[in-house]
């Protein structure tokens, strides 16, 4: 292996784990929150903060405002030109963008430290609050979970927001 491909795929660890870290973090701080505030609570004010952190970041981009031209925006926008994720476009019209996603570092961290499925479904709900404001920022968004599916992959749902009447 050349020294080019070692450091790349250094830093493809690196960023894996830095992004599976955010997750431990992620359940080290809503764990300490629900000891110390009860569930409803402790959940409400982790999805709040998450929420308003990823609307914050999304004031930093500026994606295309049409479903054609964000498409590629996104699956540019995924680290690494997808590797982590491996994104899969599984609808693209005029109403919906939809992206399959059967990777997720985050999830993957999850399992590596022994969380079950049932924990880390609830984990994955946590922190989609922030691709709630930070793609919802943009488009409608919704996250259809692995959890709920069979075949282990999220899928995003992106879709152009409604005028308000």
């Amino acid at each position: 292996m050349c020294q080019d491909a070692k450091k790349i795929e250094k830093l493809r660890k690196e960023l894996f784990l830095a992004t599976a870290n955010r997750g431990l973090v992620y359940t080290a701080i809503l764990k300490e929150l629900r000891n110390k505030l009860g569930e409803e609570r402790a959940s409400s004010l982790f999805k709040r903060a998450i929420y308003k952190h990823g609307v914050n970041i999304a004031k930093l981009f500026t994606p295309p405002d049409t479903l054609k031209d964000f498409k590629d925006w996104l699956l540019d926008f995924f680290p690494d030109d997808g590797a982590m994720n491996e994104p899969e476009v599984i609808r693209f019209d005029e109403e919906e963008l939809a992206v399959r996603v059967p990777r997720c570092p985050l999830r993957e961290g999850w399992r590596m430290f022994d969380l079950n499925d049932e924990d880390v479904a609830d984990m994955c709900r946590h922190a989609d609050a922030f691709d709630h404001g930070f793609f919802g920022s943009f488009f409608d968004y919704e996250m259809e979970l692995w959890a709920d599916r069979l075949d282990d992959a999220c899928v995003l749902h992106f879709r152009p927001k409604k005028e308000k009447a």
